[in-house]
């Protein structure tokens, strides 16, 4: 799992780097490969993560384990709306995930209880409908005040509209995103140590990736669909030159005919599917793949740097705000993954966790303590064990 979290951090890189489009208008290589797809295994591996600390196949839904999710959420949030600052400060177009992760965490708590099979309808119910609930909720809610990403003074100044955005209007829109949560939830409910599981991952994922893949595409190219989003959302370029636009880059979504895209980021039915099916796919991959010594030892260092997401997506979130190495992406995005898989490996081989997994998990922790102290207890002491009858 540490692999593809590394694998999701490298691609996030990539499209934070290079962009989405080239001088000539026609899509990176890096927004074709993991525009979309990288941002879905991070918040897929976040369902993950969230099912191992809460009792893996054997869920723990205690009181101990709900306060531990939630001061969690509220620390990645309060870390996201702190990096605001930076990204906005920097003008990045970056869009930074983590308050919205914070709210993901706190929307799971009444599902850590389900099994599986209900957590995988669940995801895709919230693939498919929670597009077509953002579109009518886009024109209701009102847009957020504030420009860019949240930040800590926002949520104090203008409460309502980072909800709105976390919920509706930002790049990553919870009643949407939650597909990917409830997904990685049920994975992890699941025996990964089961070759089976694995095998069922990697090709159901590509079943669901391709299907999703393909209907759009006929739909767009075969049944006028590309001409009819072109009308609502691109009419401002010539036609003849706009089909690429149309097919790679993000409508606003103002209109029904946004629900036919599969560009990344479009948040469409057919774009949470196949990302939803491409990132399950890639976890039965590294599944089956590192059941190999040879491969399971050439991704320890993508190993390293998934073990410490938060703490790599921070940091290259700062270097992007300073600009260093700006006209030079290519050795901008070779310094950003050779500095973070060397800082995972030699860091991970003195400390366990990450720089800023360590608070979080250390909060969590004092939390879930607290959580289970004994009610009317007024001192710090431990109650003392009753003793022993004598037989």
């Amino acid at each position: 799992m540490d692999a593809v979290r590394g694998l999701a951090l490298l691609g996030m890189f990539s499209v934070h780097v290079y962009g989405a489009f080239a001088a000539d208008g026609s899509p990176t290589p890096a927004w074709v490969l993991a525009g979309g797809r990288s941002a879905a295994v991070f918040a897929v591996t976040a369902g993950l993560g969230l099912a191992f600390t809460t009792g893996g196949r054997r869920p723990v839904t205690d009181r101990g384990a709900y306060a531990a999710v939630t001061a969690r959420a509220l620390l990645i949030g309060l870390m996201g709306l702190l990096l605001g600052y930076a990204s906005n400060a920097a003008d990045l177009d970056v869009d930074v995930i983590l308050a919205f992760y914070a709210l993901l965490f706190l929307l799971a708590l009444p599902l850590l209880r389900l099994r599986p099979a209900t957590l995988t309808g669940l995801a895709l119910l919230f693939a498919v409908a929670g597009p077509v609930a953002l579109h009518l909720l886009h024109g209701a809610l009102p847009e957020p005040p504030f420009d860019g990403d949240p930040t800590l003074t926002d949520l104090f100044t203008h409460p309502l509209g980072v909800l709105s955005d976390l919920l509706v209007h930002g790049d990553y829109p919870v009643l949407a995103w939650m597909a990917y949560l409830c997904a990685g939830l049920a994975v992890g409910r699941l025996d990964l140590t089961s070759k089976r599981v694995a095998r069922r991952l990697l090709t159901g994922g590509l079943a669901v990736a391709a299907g999703a893949w393909l209907v759009a595409t006929l739909l767009l190219r075969e049944f006028g669909g590309l001409w009819h989003l072109w009308r609502a959302e691109f009419s401002d370029t010539p036609w003849r030159e706009a089909r690429g636009e149309v097919l790679w880059d993000t409508p606003d979504g103002s209109t029904w005919w946004s629900l036919l895209s599969r560009a990344p980021h479009s948040t469409s039915p057919f774009d949470m599917l196949q990302t939803l099916g491409s990132a399950a796919a890639l976890l039965g991959a590294v599944l089956l793949l590192t059941r190999l010594t040879p491969a399971r030892r050439a991704l320890a260092p993508l190993a390293a740097a998934g073990s410490m997401p938060l703490t790599l997506y921070c940091a290259h979130v700062l270097v992007l705000a300073t600009g260093a190495l700006g006209t030079w992406p290519d050795l901008l995005y070779g310094v950003l993954v050779a500095g973070s898989l060397l800082f995972a490996v030699c860091w991970r081989r003195m400390v366990n966790r990450g720089p800023l997994e360590i608070p979080v998990a250390a909060g969590a922790k004092f939390a879930r303590r607290a959580a289970e102290c004994p009610r009317g207890a007024t001192t710090g002491r431990s109650p003392q064990p009753d003793k022993p009858h004598k037989s």
